[in-house]
């Protein structure tokens, strides 16, 4: 995957997630609520970006896009 494509991709993630947080917005008030309660349905999708120069015998590049979604039951 070359960088322009993986910037593309990563900025389409940015909007989709930015779309969902616009939507699924909640008053501050019943926010507050539902952190305080442990046991409250709260969905969480972290991004965590890793990019490594001069991997391997060939001194590549490497790119890795986490996505670690929690989703309580």
């Amino acid at each position: 995957m070359t960088f322009s494509a993986l910037r593309n991709f990563i900025s389409l993630l940015v909007l989709f997630a930015w779309t969902t947080l616009l939507q699924a917005q909640e008053s501050s008030s019943d926010l507050a609520k539902k952190l305080s309660n442990p046991i409250a349905s709260l969905i969480s999708v972290p991004f965590q970006y890793n990019y490594d120069h001069g991997y391997g015998p060939l001194e590549g590049d490497k790119s890795t896009l986490n996505i670690q979604p929690v989703i309580p039951c």
